[in-house]
């Protein structure tokens, strides 16, 4: 029996699953990027030790 707002009980509506994935998509690539930063100053051979941290 559909609810008043009209989704079946129990069920989460599409739009919260599209937040979810998104939330976690953008979460995830900015770890990848902080992880990748080392690696990236070493191969451009940069001497600042911000860019390294």
């Amino acid at each position: 029996m559909p609810s008043e707002s009209g989704t079946t009980p129990g069920r989460l509506p599409f739009v919260v699953w599209v937040l979810a994935a998104g939330t976690f998509l953008m979460g995830t690539t900015e770890f990848v990027v902080a992880g990748l930063l080392p690696e990236l100053a070493g191969d451009l051979v940069s001497r600042d030790p911000v860019s390294v941290t």
